[in-house]
């Protein structure tokens, strides 16, 4: 299958998606609460059967709260930079409405929650890819199901669909925390409202540059990690085995998104969230 233009890695977009794809597209949408389907999980259907085989593994954990438990632990445990607020007023002045900022609050909220959600449960598979999880894990019901965040996702635009200075804007975002050889879906998102982004680009390109952002962004990464590995040992792997070049496509693409665009996002979010006006 090809790419649409400028389509940051190979996948199957949640609107060209039929069959199978669709309906797991559907229950992961479902399952973690939120109107869309993250990145990492439109490229993993790009596998044979991988989708199928990741998901069928991950969904009792989700089923049991175990992954939204460990996932909530995490993003409490965040301590990032205090940003200056962007008010209403300016908001406002950059032609934003209140019905904008609902929808921007809306798009944040989700990347908020399946951030987490993902580093934890993919971090698991990743694990058990590399035999590096806990053999035996104990997971209880904790009853802790995601809550939903409710609305509609504006369109995912591509690079190619956006006017030259708000790809610039985009690419530049994306460049805040290193690691920018994924796209992150969040700022195609946000592309719909280019001054939006002008605002805060200013504001976490300054974290970025005096250093703040990076320790934040490896310890993510590490606690999502380590939580994640004691889960390893409970996942439901299916009977059928993957292809073995499938399972390496699948340990490659793991590593480089928790390495990459989710543990960076679960960084920038929560700073970009806390300079909204309340």
């Amino acid at each position: 299958m090809s790419n649409p233009p400028a389509d940051p890695v190979p996948s199957i977009r949640e609107a060209d998606a039929t069959g199978e794809i669709a309906v797991l597209y559907d229950d992961i949408r479902s399952t973690l609460g939120v109107p869309v389907v993250n990145l990492i999980w439109l490229h993993l259907a790009m596998f044979p059967g991988g989708l199928d085989w990741a998901w069928l593994a991950l969904k009792p954990l989700y089923a049991s709260g175990a992954i939204n438990s460990e996932a909530a632990a995490l993003r409490d445990s965040l301590e990032v930079p205090t940003l200056p607020g962007i008010t209403g007023p300016a908001l406002s002045a950059v032609g934003l409405t209140p019905d904008d900022i609902k929808q921007i609050d809306m798009i944040l909220a989700s990347y908020e929650q399946s951030n987490a959600m993902n580093i934890i449960a993919l971090g698991a598979l990743e694990a058990y890819l590399n035999g590096t999880g806990a053999p035996q894990a104990s997971v209880s019901d904790v009853s802790s199901s995601a809550p939903t965040v409710e609305g509609t996702m504006p369109p995912l635009l591509t690079l190619d669909e956006m006017p030259p200075d708000v790809r610039a804007l985009v690419e530049a975002l994306n460049m805040v925390g290193g690691r920018a050889e994924i796209l992150a879906s969040m700022y195609r998102h946000l592309a719909n409202w280019p001054p939006y982004l002008g605002l805060i680009s200013a504001l976490v390109t300054s974290v970025d540059k005096d250093g703040r952002l990076e320790p934040v962004i490896l310890g993510v990464v590490a606690e999502g990690r380590r939580r994640a590995s004691r889960l390893a040992g409970a996942l439901a792997i299916p009977d059928r085995c993957l292809k073995a070049s499938v399972e390496d496509d699948m340990r490659d693409a793991l590593n480089r998104f928790i390495d990459g665009p989710i543990g960076k996002m679960i960084a920038v979010v929560p700073l970009i969230k806390q300079a909204m006006p309340n």
